[in-house]
């Protein structure tokens, strides 16, 4: 339902922008054609990946933000000058 709604939004998009471009009618509509079956198609297979991978996505989310922010809080102090 998602990928044809966001094929959708972009199919309309394209021809209201070939239109104000003075496009024909012809090219307008293929033009939004073809835009929105990619888009579309390009959202099912975004959602069907992520829907797949959720768990390893999200673990992969907490263990690098909790390895990022325990890197962040260590305090990191100068070497000792070889100056007297």
């Amino acid at each position: 339902m998602l990928a044809v709604l966001v094929g959708a939004v972009v199919a309309g998009g394209t021809y209201l922008y070939a239109k104000k471009k003075k496009a024909s009618t012809g090219q307008s509509v293929v033009a939004a054609a073809a835009s929105g079956a990619a888009s579309g198609a390009a959202t099912a297979l975004a959602v069907a990946v992520v829907s797949a991978l959720w768990l390893p996505l999200l673990i992969g989310g907490v263990v690098g933000g909790a390895y990022y922010m325990g890197k962040k809080k260590t305090l990191k102090a100068l070497p000792p000058s070889s100056e007297g």
